[in-house]
């Protein structure tokens, strides 16, 4: 296919890559730095992943302090929150309407996903080496002081970091587990998976049952999000995308290299545009170290990248990019629907940069 032709059947964010001619990026809610000034009244200093229902409701993961590193990793202080976003007298704000707790310690919101108006998140106790995870349920149809609109179920599987979800046609949730190298090749836990399989068994009382769906050697190093296509499972971890085919049983294939950036990058959370291609977050590593035990030797980075690429996985082409300020730090994209935003634009959250929530369109 001609790439005029491909380009007339994309969303505008992904015309505005393939042409180079530069994606409007306008900040729809503030983070901890706007336009390069620290910014001290912001509702939102970091963003995760984000859904839309239906009806064209918009629901986001974030939390209300930025990140704090410790010892052992990401430490959060403060809340971290499943929040909706509303537009309140023309500016958009987030509302809280769930606040993240596993065990009576707050939690981060790794992971959110939608099938039809019910939302599904993880929220883990990322203060802890081998940390803790809920599943949590939402049904936005039912009024928030019905007990039975928010659901959650413990995570099991041992050193499991969820980041990312994506739903299959069988409502089965697939779920990256970002801890696997470090639990693997540094702390030697046994059986690791880069990702887990959900299946719901008890739809009323919220049971579940976890898989090892891929195992941890099998899936890099560092898996960060993923996306469902037909039968086409595909899954950033660190500076390579991979494609992995679900197979009839429900199983995982063989897993294949689609695309490969710069060893001092890292991907982040993909998505799936129309006419098969990809729109994925594509930042320098914040953890060089990393980096170095991954690929010995890989030379330090001397600029930063801050962009969301634009791919072909048929083809593993790239075919553009749309490049951010340098103080935002995209980490997930979701194209636009319903009234409440611009149509043919994307939303572009912000995890460990400045926080915030962004609009990107032609």
């Amino acid at each position: 296919m001609k790439l005029v032709t491909k380009i007339g059947q994309l969303l505008g964010i992904a015309a505005c890559a393939v042409l180079m001619q530069g994606c409007k990026i306008d900040t729809l809610i503030g983070g901890t730095v706007v336009n390069g000034a620290p910014n001290l009244n912001t509702t939102l200093p970091w963003s995760e992943a984000s859904a839309f229902t239906p009806d064209g409701r918009f629901y986001i993961v974030g939390g209300d302090k930025p990140f704090t590193y410790g010892a052992n990793g990401v430490i959060v202080n403060g809340v971290s929150s499943i929040y909706e976003v509303k537009k309140v007298n023309g500016k958009y704000t987030n509302v809280a309407i769930v606040n993240g707790n596993v065990g009576g310690k707050t939690c981060y919101f790794g992971s959110l996903a939608a099938a039809g108006y019910v939302l599904y998140a993880t929220c883990t106790d990322v203060s802890q080496l081998m940390p803790a995870s809920v599943l949590y349920r939402v049904d936005t149809r039912k009024a928030a002081n019905d007990p039975t609109r928010v659901a959650t179920a413990p995570l099991i599987t041992p050193a499991f970091q969820p980041n990312g979800m994506a739903i299959d046609r069988n409502g089965d949730l697939y779920i990256p587990n970002s801890a696997a190298f470090v639990a693997t090749m540094l702390y030697g836990v046994p059986n690791v998976p880069a990702i887990v399989k959900v299946k719901i068994t008890d739809p009323a009382a919220f049971r579940i049952t976890e898989t090892g769906w891929l195992p941890a050697l099998f899936g890099g190093f560092a898996p960060n999000g993923v996306a469902i296509a037909g039968n086409q499972l595909y899954m950033p971890s660190l500076n390579v995308i991979f494609r992995i085919p679900i197979l009839p049983g429900g199983s995982a294939g063989a897993p294949a290299i689609v695309y490969q950036t710069a060893k001092t990058n890292l991907f982040d959370n993909v998505t799936l545009l129309s006419g098969n291609l990809i729109a994925v977050p594509e930042i320098t590593n914040p953890n060089q170290d990393m980096v170095q035990i991954v690929y010995p030797g890989t030379p330090r980075p001397t600029g930063l990248t801050n962009q969301i690429t634009l791919l072909d996985p048929a083809t593993g082409t790239k075919l553009g990019a749309a490049t951010f300020p340098s103080y935002a730090l995209p980490s997930s994209v979701t194209v636009t629907q319903g009234t409440l935003f611009p149509k043919n634009a994307a939303i572009v959250t912000d995890a460990i940069g400045s926080g915030g929530l962004y609009l990107l369109q032609q």
